[in-house]
């Protein structure tokens, strides 16, 4: 092993050398792999249909229509059937009875018109989420296709005549 000196007391001691044993250092690059006409597709389609499926889940939230959520059916509900029990208290016979129900009833319609409405609005966007995911499947299938056929991704090979066939 080697000795080392240091000059002055009051100056910091160098570092000693490095032992004869040490494994050298070996600088790494970093290595950036190579995006090909597939996956440059596959990238290009992938962040295409995650912006999409994005937009269309924040942009037809039904619950943002103008007939409300399942939040607001329960109260809806309740104010409806409470209103139909105080007219109720009031009717003196049957013709009064029945207008009363026909209140109540239109009271019940625009709740079950607010729900359609939410129903509607919920196929809608589910039917546009199946869409567009079924649009990436067909998306990767023409991006194999291409590439079985290469036509994108590879350098295409020569003509080899096949032997035997004439």
């Amino acid at each position: 092993m080697t000795t080392y000196e240091t000059s002055s007391g009051s100056a910091a001691p160098e570092l000693p050398p490095t032992p004869d044993h040490a494994p050298k250092l070996k600088a790494r690059r970093l290595r950036i792999p190579k995006v090909g006409g597939v996956n440059a597709a596959r990238f290009v389609l992938g962040t295409v249909l995650a912006v999409l499926l994005a937009l269309t889940w924040a942009g037809n939230n039904p619950a943002e229509n103008a007939a409300g959520g399942p939040s607001d059916w329960k109260s809806q509900l309740s104010a409806a059937s409470l209103k139909n029990e105080l007219y109720n208290g009031d009717t003196k016979g049957a013709p009064q009875q029945s207008v009363v129900n026909g209140w109540y009833a239109n009271d019940i319609a625009s709740i079950e018109g607010s729900q359609n409405s939410y129903i509607a609005a919920s196929s809608a966007r589910n039917g546009t989420l199946l869409m567009l995911i079924g649009i990436g499947f067909a998306g990767e299938l023409v991006i194999r296709g291409l590439e079985g056929a290469r036509l994108i991704g590879t350098k295409p090979r020569p003509f080899q005549r096949l032997e035997g066939i004439r």
